[in-house]
């Protein structure tokens, strides 16, 4: 019997959660993603993130930005719903991660015709007057990214890990392809970015002759001075095989992007997202192999619990046989329902003790005046006395003998009449 109600509670619980979380069951028809400079590398990865979540028909919208700072300020003030941001940038309220999804070098191009000077500047196959040690840059015309862009935010740590005051170089506020062409035109002497591999504003400037990729110095000693910065291999031909760019392997500054959401995202969507983000990072790049992302490693911010047992774990059992969205809303349920069960277990297992000691409290309360009554007769030689003692123990005997205990107790009033009987029988060989 206790078991059948432990599980009635259990269905009962599941029943009452279900309708509770009956307003929110279904997927919303629209997230909001902020994705970028439009046709750079965020955005072209987030339309593909679009084209997947709309198999299930969720309409990621993408809203074009200037970068990873906006992205991160849309995200804080309830713009977006989610977003691509680059390593180092974080929101100014609460948020989750759903995991990393790639890695983005940080990349210095300088032109081959700068003639600022500089410890390097006779050197062969190095831009002229371009130092690679940043900590000597000084009078140049950097593009270092739009204000509000990811990349003036990296840009401006590099910087500073170099000890390099503002005023020592001019940075133009440009980004993504207007800083290629700024490059390309001789209007900036170096040009910063931090983007994947793919961003289409890169070829240009690969193709350039006058312009180069510059091996920066010291790498190891910048990416401790920098908030999440990492060292990233990057393998000769990683950019194009003929001609291979880079002509030689670099260990260059890199970044991991992650996809942020607001800590309250719809967990259909979640799901979808990073099924989304497993379809095209999972196979890996040239900068990683198989496999590596998405990952909770590197995220640096509150993990979405859902994304990181997805990611952890791989789909749920019941992936196969039933809609994701409610897939992620039995997963949601257990999550929140693993603490409550892991507080109720101990009281479920103490639940039959305490049924057990219920029912023999019936027949043992008695117990205490059959013993006054022994001690009694056994302190008494009067015959009246001893008669009243007697007539008492036969209430007591049917009282017991009336309760109506579950088969599996009965031997607990069948024991107390035997022990009545007993103390009646050497009472009436006393009279």
């Amino acid at each position: 019997m206790i078991r059948v109600l432990g599980y009635a509670l259990l269905v009962v619980g599941v029943l009452a959660a279900t309708l509770w979380f009956a307003r929110d069951l279904p997927p919303p028809e629209r997230v909001r993603f902020a994705a970028g400079i439009e046709d750079g590398g965020y955005w072209r990865i987030a339309e593909r993130y679009r084209d997947i979540l709309a198999e299930d028909g969720i309409s990621l919208d993408l809203v074009a930005t200037a970068g990873s700072v906006e992205n991160a300020a849309l995200l804080a003030s309830g713009v977006v719903d989610a977003a691509l941001l680059q390593g180092g940038i974080e929101p100014d309220v609460p948020v989750e991660t759903l995991g990393s999804v790639f890695i983005e070098p940080l990349l210095i191009f300088a032109r081959l015709d700068t003639g600022t000077g500089g410890a390097d500047a006779v050197a062969p196959n190095r831009p002229v007057g371009i130092p690679r040690n940043v900590a000597e840059w000084a009078g140049l015309r950097i593009a270092a990214g739009a204000e509000g862009s990811g990349t003036r935010a990296a840009t401006s740590s590099l910087l500073a890990a170099a000890g390099l005051p503002g005023a020592d170089n001019t940075l133009l506020s440009l980004g993504g392809a207007d800083a290629a062409g700024a490059l390309a035109a001789g209007e900036a002497d170096v040009a910063v970015f931090v983007a994947p591999l793919s961003a289409p504003y890169l070829q240009p400037i690969l193709s350039d002759p006058d312009v180069m990729l510059l091996p920066v110095a010291h790498v190891v000693a910048l990416s401790r001075r920098m908030a999440q910065a990492r060292i990233v291999d990057v393998p000769s031909g990683a950019f194009s095989l003929d001609p291979p760019l880079p002509a030689e392997d670099l260990r260059l500054l890199g970044l991991v992007a992650r996809i942020v959401a607001e800590p309250h995202l719809h967990p259909a969507a979640v799901d979808r997202i990073v099924e989304a983000a497993i379809r095209v990072h999972g196979p890996g790049d040239v900068l990683t192999s198989a496999g590596t992302y998405p990952s909770m490693a590197d995220a640096a911010l509150p993990q979405d619990s859902y994304a990181r047992d997805l990611l952890a774990d791989g789909p749920s059992v019941f992936a196969d046989i039933l809609p994701y969205w409610v897939v992620a809303q039995i997963n949601r349920f257990a999550i929140l329902l693993l603490p409550i069960v892991f507080l109720l277990l101990p009281l479920l297992r103490a639940l039959p003790g305490l049924y057990a000691f219920r029912v023999r409290s019936r027949v043992f309360r008695h117990y205490a005046r059959i013993r006054q009554i022994e001690a009694e007769a056994a302190r008494t030689a009067d015959a009246g006395h001893l008669t009243d003692l007697q007539t008492e123990l036969r209430e007591i005997d049917d009282e017991i003998a009336r309760l109506k205990l579950p088969l599996a107790y009965r031997d607990y009033a069948y024991n107390a009449r035997l022990h009545i009987d007993l103390l009646l029988s050497r009472i009436a060989s006393r009279g």
